[in-house]
């Protein structure tokens, strides 16, 4: 069987798709999107977002990936907050506010950028945020953000 030498663009082109396959495997499963935005008023200088309650405060609002896949949060911003020299608090919690907050925002500060892998929420997690101490805020307290999903079983697609 004779072998011919490939020629400099047939060389060229070989490279280039295989460039594009190994890039076109790097992205496959991974989805940017926006999160759902949070909101809730706050309700004797507290408010919850991101938590069922049955009472007359938490809009129900329940964001987390599906299980399977794992979020990588890079964006949270908040609106709403009272501003100033002791600025309103809201701890951003995974899962709930029984356990130490993940990060916080205030008035002053409310939004921030993430790293690749700062902040994951792994299957079955949940997005919660919650004030600390007595808000001055009355009106409607907001999150948002950004996020990046992968199966969990392309995790490592986060960090490299």
């Amino acid at each position: 069987m004779d072998v011919k030498p490939l020629t400099r663009d047939e060389l060229a082109e070989v490279l280039r798709e295989d460039r594009q396959a190994v890039e076109a495997a790097r992205l496959e499963g991974i989805k940017y999107f926006r999160l759902p935005t949070l909101y809730a008023t706050p309700s004797s200088g507290t408010v919850v977002l991101g938590q069922s309650w049955s009472g007359q405060s938490y809009t129900g609002q329940i964001i987390g990936p599906n299980e399977g896949y794992v979020w990588s949060i890079r964006r949270l911003a908040a609106n709403g907050l009272g501003t100033g020299t002791s600025p309103d608090i809201l701890n951003v919690y995974r899962n709930g506010t029984g356990v130490a907050p993940v990060w916080q925002l205030n008035g002053n500060n409310w939004g921030y950028s993430f790293g690749p892998a700062e902040l994951l929420l792994m299957p079955g997690e949940k997005l919660i945020a919650a004030s600390l101490g007595s808000l001055v805020a009355t009106v409607q307290v907001t999150l948002t953000g950004d996020a990046i999903e992968v199966p969990v079983a392309m995790i490592g697609k986060l960090v490299t």
